[in-house]
């Protein structure tokens, strides 16, 4: 018998205090008790993110949070700079063309960040584009996007020009890269280094997204932001929240108090090491070698091992869930998740079963040499 390990990149493991927080008996969402909990979780996200203004809560999945972006600040016609190097990357532009906007893509190699260059040269062709649409890290591929380079880059030559990032899987795992002067909509999700279910968004905006908000003809009711905003300041949501991840936010938030965020930032490090090292010790080809995601690693297992047949294996026979690749990767690639509440010992573990399993298939024996890169990461 072996524990269920679920090392997906989202949704991911919940520590136990989280979880004894979501089992309180029901609170209605308009109760002064609900109430407070709401205000704690402003106060929470104000502290993690670095902004003086309040979050806003949406219950939808990240892609919620995505077109909640776009449809608050564009118009149909409008254009908008998106960077497609995988998966999400991608949905920019099916957002935008299902709002009625131009979209012009930055199209980037899958396993590559985007460079300044592509950057800058996009921005320079397009500099009267609404927005400028970018995930932190892009999970599909595991690839972190220099967005402290690119973002300042964005803002010198187009300063109007919305910058808006995806950070869903990147949050509460690696520094933020901006503050409201370079960043303008920046949205986070629950299922990811949170360590709660989906469910969840959050989004930050700054001063200046939302004068470009309340410019724009309103064109949704369930993801106006403008009417989530005039609720928050009466202490409620506009629609009925996720009452129950809100108040698992808040226990999650007292973890990442007492752990510190630059403990967390630094094991998320480590566990991106040992997962790399690891696996390109057991003879895989590790994606995103030039700028290396620390929430999620992806590989391309031994020649003659087929990649959905050992996440299949590994699972049966350890109990650890891993994930596969999405679009051009799907039945290509293994992405091991490590973020929120994972320690080494896990992604260890994850490797352990990787290689035990890679053997068994007949894609050889490595595992003594893959242990031996992964322990210096391990231990303290």
């Amino acid at each position: 018998m072996y524990k269920e390990r679920l090392l997906t990149p989202g949704p991911t493991m919940i520590p136990q205090r989280v979880l004894q927080a979501m089992e309180r008996p029901m609170l209605h969402h308009r109760s002064d008790v609900f109430k407070k909990e709401l205000a704690r979780g402003c106060e929470g996200i104000r502290w993690l993110f670095g902004w003086n203004s309040d979050p806003i809560f949406l219950a939808c999945s990240g892609t919620g949070g995505m077109e909640a972006a776009l449809v608050n600040t564009c118009q149909p016609g409008d254009e908008i700079i998106t960077v497609n190097g995988g998966s999400f990357g991608a949905r920019w532009r099916q957002i935008g063309e299902r709002l009625g906007l131009v979209v012009h893509e930055i199209m980037v190699d899958w396993g590559s960040p985007v460079t300044v260059e592509q950057t800058r040269a996009m921005v320079e062709a397009h500099p009267k584009a609404k927005a400028f649409c970018v995930q932190h890290s892009e999970t599909s591929t595991t690839v972190l996007h220099p967005l402290e380079s690119l973002l300042p880059e964005v803002r010198k030559i187009a300063p109007e020009m919305l910058t808006i990032v995806d950070a869903i899987s990147a949050c509460a795992t690696t520094p933020m890269p901006g503050t409201p002067s370079t960043i303008d909509i920046y949205i986070a999700g629950s299922q990811k280094a949170f360590s709660l279910p989906p469910g969840l968004t959050i989004l930050a905006l700054s001063e200046q997204a939302w004068s470009i908000i309340e410019s724009t003809p309103r064109r949704t009711l369930y993801f106006d932001l403008l009417l989530e905003r005039k609720s928050l300041s009466a202490g409620e949501t506009s629609w009925t929240p996720a009452s129950t991840i809100i108040c698992g936010l808040n226990a999650a938030i007292e973890l990442f108090r007492e752990e510190g965020l630059e403990a967390i930032y630094a094991r998320h490090r480590r566990l991106s090491r040992i997962a790399r090292e690891g696996a390109s010790a057991l003879g895989c080809q590790v994606l995103a070698t030039d700028a290396p995601c620390p929430s999620v690693t992806g590989f391309i297992p031994p020649t003659g091992v087929d990649a959905d047949t050992l996440r299949s294996e590994v699972r049966k026979r350890y109990g650890i869930r891993l994930a596969g690749g999405q679009g051009k990767f799907n039945g290509a690639i293994v992405r091991v998740g490590h973020m929120g509440f994972v320690d080494p010992f896990d992604t260890l573990n994850a490797i352990t079963a990787i290689g035990l399993t890679i053997r068994a298939l007949g894609g050889g024996d490595e595992l003594s040499k893959a242990l031996i890169a992964c322990l210096p990461n391990v231990e303290v």
